[in-house]
């Protein structure tokens, strides 16, 4: 199970100080499965002061890789990953407390702990408290910083927060309405091959949102988007179906069976 994010810029360990070092190696070891040597390299890390490491060895614990599964030693790793200023323990812890999942449910701790995350760059952290801040959940509905975050995140290429940012930009919820960049969003995430994104082009191309209205294409997107997981993609390429001739099924099925999904960039550092 891989569980390392890119660490830009990385190409020579001798340019990095020692922490650094073992934090980059340590990854790198989780990726390669050698989970002793991960959790070696990272206590290392962590004992010199990279707060990142104990997300990294939080994560093993929390998912077992390597050592005994034990979520409250996973949660105290974050806890001090996150007073530590690290962006992905916090964000990670949040969602605990968000859940009350070994911990009492906390919506203020979690909003508290996102939006600190956020405000560190972490696009994660970013989403995370975009939606508390919609839903008004450990803090005060703030539509207008929701979106903010959102954008933030979206420059990231984060797909919940372009998907969302998307919906906001087509509907004129929160921000001016601005269909062609909601749909320019929606369709950067469809072409990940996000199933939200695929469902969501589906139905723009079903009822001419953005784009002129096409049954062929709309049941291109329906179908992959069936396949990819989305719960009401199926019923919803079953309707579409019904709308078309036999020869206009095998074209869809065409272009469904030609996407190629592209991989997500990677911010740049």
């Amino acid at each position: 199970m891989r569980l390392s994010r890119c660490v830009p810029g990385l190409l020579l360990a001798f340019w990095l100080s020692p922490a650094h070092a073992d934090l980059a190696q340590g990854i790198a070891a989780i990726d390669a499965a050698d989970y002793g040597r991960a959790v070696q390299l990272l206590t290392e890390a962590s004992q010199s002061g990279e707060a990142d490491a104990d997300f990294y060895l939080g994560r093993m614990r929390e998912l077992g890789l390597g050592m005994p599964r034990d979520v409250p030693s996973a949660l105290a790793l974050y806890e001090r990953g996150a007073d530590a200023g690290s962006a992905s323990a916090r964000n990670r812890l949040g969602l605990f407390f968000l859940s009350g999942d070994g911990v009492l449910q906390d919506y203020e701790r979690a909003a508290g702990l996102f939006c600190a995350a956020a405000e560190d760059g972490d696009a994660n952290g970013q989403y995370n408290c975009a939606l508390l801040r919609l839903e008004g959940k450990g803090m005060a509905v703030d539509k207008a910083a929701a979106i903010e975050d959102l954008k933030r995140a979206a420059a990231q290429n984060h797909i919940g927060a372009m998907n969302l940012l998307g919906q906001a930009y087509v509907a004129g919820e929160a921000v001016e309405k601005d269909i062609p960049a909601g749909i320019a969003l929606i369709e950067k995430t469809a072409s990940f091959g996000n199933p939200a994104g695929l469902y969501a082009m589906g139905l723009a191309f079903a009822q001419g949102i953005g784009v002129e209205k096409d049954l062929v294409k709309s049941h291109a997107y329906f179908n992959l988007a069936a396949t990819t997981g989305h719960p009401q993609g199926a019923q919803a390429r079953a309707e579409i179906e019904a709308q078309l001739t036999p020869e206009q099924v095998i074209a869809a099925q065409r272009i469904a069976r030609a996407f190629r999904s592209v991989p997500v960039p990677t911010p740049a550092p």
